[in-house]
């Protein structure tokens, strides 16, 4: 039977009320075989005996009597009540086949990483790989899972990568919609939610980035970037200085053409300070820059003249001008 053939709803009214013949059960136990479920979790041989399992439950319990409609109701009637009958049919199989497969699913621990505070925090993987977490950062993995087949974390933040080399296991590491594979090298992404790129900087090594939702992928070889916009999908790759792209590690705010409304987003995190601006004032403005330790007022200085604006405080408030 193709697996887009239906099954009459009289048939699956007599299945649902345990009446239907052999022949019917035979036609409703080769569709259900030949029903199309993806389940990546389970052997095929293992989704079939789940089937075999949910048949067997389905048509060996007698079911509750179903009343039949008066005789002299209308066939619309009629007909609503075998789509109904169906549909209960339908949620029933559905039903016994989630049930049976999630029986014999374990569910995954997954080990979550996160910066509490506002500084950087060094971890080390059970793979031996080395990963230092800025703050507003969090990396999770499958306990279980990490380290056979592939090496997989989810990065929420800012990280930077130092991968241990294995050959038969890549090193995955997926922001959002981005997958970034590697076999050994290093490398930094960040990826704040609420900010407008993803990007990927290569200081050493090679990796692959691939957008999940399209296939599309590139290669980045070292002092390249790539930046993703999340509000058009697309990319590009541009160079960069691999020699600062550590030193948040040590606390400096580190800026590779980041978009000025993302800087100051970072900047008001660290130094716990409210900014208010109108959002076209800093609307296409960029900043590229290495940003040292120091007073919040010397390194706002530092971050707008460029774009000549300046800032005034009231009540505790940041405000920024145009000079």
């Amino acid at each position: 039977m193709a697996q887009d053939q239906q099954i009459p709803g009289d048939i699956l009214d007599r299945v649902f009320k345990g009446t239907a013949s052999d022949a019917e059960q035979e036609l409703v136990r080769r569709w259900m075989m030949a029903m199309d479920i993806s389940d990546t979790t389970m052997s095929a041989e293992r989704l079939q005996a789940e089937k075999h399992e949910m048949l067997h439950r389905v048509m060996a319990t007698p079911r509750a009597a179903t009343v039949a409609p008066p005789v002299k109701t209308k066939v619309r009637l009629l007909t609503i009540w075998k789509v109904a009958a169906a549909a209960v049919v339908f949620a029933f199989l559905s039903w016994f086949l989630l049930t049976g497969i999630r029986k014999g699913r374990k569910e995954p621990v997954y080990v979550t990483i996160a910066t509490t505070g506002k500084d950087a925090k060094h971890i080390q993987l059970p793979d031996g790989s080395a990963v230092w977490l800025n703050a507003r950062s969090r990396l999770e993995y499958i306990a279980d899972e990490f380290n056979k087949s592939h090496r997989q974390v989810r990065l929420t933040g800012e990280g930077y990568f130092e991968i241990a080399k294995d050959d038969t296991r890549p090193f995955i590491v997926i922001s959002e919609n981005i997958a970034t594979q590697v076999l050994g090298t290093s490398f930094n992404i960040e990826t704040y939610p609420g900010e407008a790129e993803i990007r990927v900087a290569l200081v050493n090594g090679a990796v692959a980035v691939k957008d999940m939702h399209t296939n599309n992928y590139t290669l980045l070889h070292p002092n390249e970037m790539l930046r993703y916009s999340k509000g058009n999908k697309k990319w590009g790759v541009v160079s960069f200085s691999s020699n600062m792209v550590r030193n948040w590690l040590n606390g400096h705010l580190i800026f590779e053409e980041l978009p000025l409304a993302d800087v100051l987003d970072r900047f008001a995190y660290k130094y716990g300070i409210t900014l208010q601006y109108d959002k076209e004032l800093v609307k296409h403005k960029r900043v590229t820059g290495d940003f040292s330790p120091d007073k919040w007022q010397t390194v706002l200085d530092n971050i707008l003249f460029i774009h000549k604006l300046k800032y005034t405080t009231k009540n505790g408030i940041v405000y920024i001008n145009k000079r």
